[in-house]
């Protein structure tokens, strides 16, 4: 009786064995993220597997990828479409001008700390193959142990610091972890984030008297007071009879009327 316990308790471990290496074979995820200076994120996150795993014992493929992102902790939610080449199925997400907000999920994490921008990625085997652990927690480890990353992320500053296999290219942190290599227990990295508007500066120039408008304001009116002025003052000038066509008083010669010839007068 304890032979064919024993004998059923061996199967079963090699079928355990059997299901990680299908569950995850050459299970692969890949993202290219650029944090934005507005404090977004864009780009995008593959996660794939290898269709000849998916499709053990006459699986769709659909239905064995459903059942490989089952040991996948939650990504950043994003518009997802179907991805398939010749020898790989998986979904792609893509993001665009996310908030940082939304980017922090239980796999990647990318937050803003005063003036530093946070990148992380936990690689701690609970956090995956949840479902094969349900059948041996050690599966966790082997489901880890097989998976394999490569991860890139642009910063809008410069990289202060990236951890242990972090390849740093200007302001662009990139790790590439193959399967079956020890993992280590997180990819991070951190960059110089750009300064905040001030709010302090925001409230002035919302708040503040607006001496501007007030001074151009009264600019403008004097300029066309001004111009009022003048044009009243050059109407009238151009009015007024011209000063050599006034009669002088008491100056004046009078006219003397031409004297006319009233002839011979009359005889007698």
């Amino acid at each position: 009786m304890n032979t064919r316990l024993g004998r059923f308790s061996t199967l079963r471990g090699a079928a355990c064995l059997v299901l990680v290496a299908a569950l995850s074979g050459c299970m692969q995820l890949n993202a290219g993220l650029t944090v934005n200076p507005d404090d977004t994120v864009s780009g995008q996150l593959l996660l794939t597997a290898e269709r000849n795993v998916l499709t053990l014992n006459n699986r769709p493929v659909e239905a064995g990828f459903a059942e490989l992102r089952q040991n996948i902790p939650a990504l950043p939610t994003g518009p997802e479409t179907r991805y398939e080449d010749a020898t790989h199925f998986g979904s792609l997400i893509n993001y665009r001008n996310v908030p940082l907000a939304e980017f922090d999920s239980e796999s990647l994490s990318i937050v803003r700390t005063d003036d530093r921008y946070v990148f992380t990625l936990p690689l701690d085997p609970k956090k995956y193959g949840g479902k094969v652990a349900e059948q041996d927690p050690k599966n966790q480890e082997r489901f880890m142990l097989l998976m394999s990353f490569e991860i890139a992320v642009t910063f809008p500053g410069r990289v202060l610091d990236a951890s242990t296999g972090g390849q740093v290219n200007d302001r662009t942190v990139t790790w590439r972890v193959n399967r079956n290599e020890p993992k280590p227990v997180e990819l991070r990295a951190v960059a110089e984030a750009p300064p905040r508007p001030s709010p302090a500066a925001g409230a002035d120039s919302g708040g503040r008297f607006p001496w501007l408008l007030i001074v151009v304001g009264t600019v403008v009116l004097l300029l066309v007071a001004v111009l009022v002025a003048f044009l009243l003052r050059r109407s009238r000038t151009g009015g007024s009879p011209p000063q050599s066509a006034t009669p002088q008083v008491g100056g004046a010669t009078p006219v003397t009327p031409a004297v006319t010839n009233p002839g011979p007068p009359d005889a007698g």
